[in-house]
């Protein structure tokens, strides 16, 4: 990672707005934005419709910004992308289908130069993501959904309540339309400097997506990034991880919800997560914790293996010694007694509370490289969970 804000604790205006740009480019993810812009817009609509109703949340579909039209310099970029796509082994006929009406959208680079993560507090960005209308709507999805969401959690070792979290998160569990064709958008994407090279690798991944028949082109379609199906997932992750849950021959992330669940525990397994541990605990720091607890992480005990590369997380201790240095559970009593490695991170400055995480933390940080994300997951799971049981309860 490369960062030149103050090393830690995370001050809000430096330190995550260069963690979620920089880091997109060298973590691997399926995920960059998921709609979660036009999503903090839309959600206190979602809520009232809820509330009102008990209907599920209903959200009008995005239209992209007028676009350019194809110039003389993107027509060249095209018929370069051509030559190597055949190269690569695709057919002319599929080319000809994905490529023959691709056009760059403004709208996009917009959105890539103004993602929430980057922009937003972590107040106003949790409130948003770990809103009443999810949480009530993840215990309905935790109980209607247990037997395939039981299936995943047995064969790739992940709770429930965390591939749930990250579905809601994503796409409101499935509730949210998906507008942009996945080759206009990585194209655009492509097309730009700022990440060109990583955005072409994704449209040769989508272009082989469609040439071996893995999907119609009529359902290539995904979030202004290219993310692609419920769970998000970009091109390249697709190739890697989705995964075909109920055996029918299809890896179906776009209306299959055991393919859903199954690909997004794949995802998580496959960087690291483990089901006998959490992700962390909101907690209480001490007075002037916010600087006094600060540390890099060359000083500290070493972290697991996935979370090594985000040096920005500061120093790892072991959980008794927060609780040596004055760190609570949020309502002032002690820390589990359990020993394990863990780092705090300090959201919003001045409110003397921050997040003790594990290492299952940096397995969804692998998800979206962001702590505003990867918190809001965490977050949201715990809430799935206690609302699932006191509805079993009833």
């Amino acid at each position: 990672m490369k960062f030149s804000e103050k090393t830690w604790p995370f001050k809000m205006s430096t330190a995550i707005g260069f963690f979620c740009v920089l880091a997109l480019s060298v973590v691997s993810q399926p995920v960059l934005s998921s709609f979660e812009q036009d999503q903090a817009k839309k959600q206190p609509v979602q809520e009232q419709t809820a509330a009102k109703a008990g209907a599920k949340a209903v959200t009008k579909p995005a239209v992209p910004s007028a676009s350019p039209k194809r110039d003389a310099a993107f027509e060249a970029w095209l018929d370069a992308v051509r030559v190597e796509a055949r190269e690569r082994g695709i057919s002319q006929a599929t080319l000809d289908t994905a490529l023959a009406d691709v056009t760059p959208i403004v709208r996009v680079i917009q959105r890539d130069r103004n993602q929430p993560e980057v922009k937003q507090t972590y107040a106003r960005y949790l409130k948003a993501r770990v809103s009443d209308w999810r949480k009530s709507k993840g215990a309905v999805a935790l109980n209607e959904n247990a037997a395939s969401l039981q299936a995943a959690a047995g064969k790739y070792g992940v709770q429930p309540r965390f591939i749930a979290a990250i579905w809601g998160v994503e796409t409101n569990y499935g509730t949210v339309p998906l507008t942009y064709s996945v080759f206009d958008a990585v194209s655009t994407l492509a097309y730009d400097k700022r990440r060109g090279k990583r955005f072409r690798r994704e449209l040769f991944a989508a272009l082989e997506i469609l040439d071996k028949g893995m999907t119609s082109f009529d359902k290539l379609k995904g979030s202004w990034a290219g993310a692609m199906g419920q769970p998000q997932f970009m091109p390249e992750n697709y190739l890697k991880y989705a995964v075909d849950m109920d055996g029918d021959g299809q890896r179906d992330i776009w209306q299959n919800k055991a393919d859903v669940q199954g690909s997004i525990a794949n995802y998580l397994k496959s960087f690291g997560w483990r089901d006998d541990q959490t992700w962390g605990r909101k907690v209480k720091l001490p007075a002037g914790g916010e600087t006094s607890l600060a540390g890099v992480q060359a000083d500290g005990i070493t972290p697991d293996r996935q979370c090594r590369s985000f040096k920005s997380m500061g120093i790892w201790r072991d959980l008794q010694d927060w609780q040596s240095l004055g760190v609570r559970r949020l309502d002032g009593t002690a820390l589990p007694p359990r020993s394990i490695p863990a780092a705090l991170i300090v959201g919003d400055e001045g409110d003397s509370e921050g997040y003790l995480v594990y290492r299952n933390f940096c397995s969804i940080m692998r998800y979206n490289p962001s702590f505003k994300y990867a918190l809001s997951v965490g977050l949201l799971s715990d809430a799935i969970r206690a609302g699932a049981v006191a509805s079993a309860s009833r």
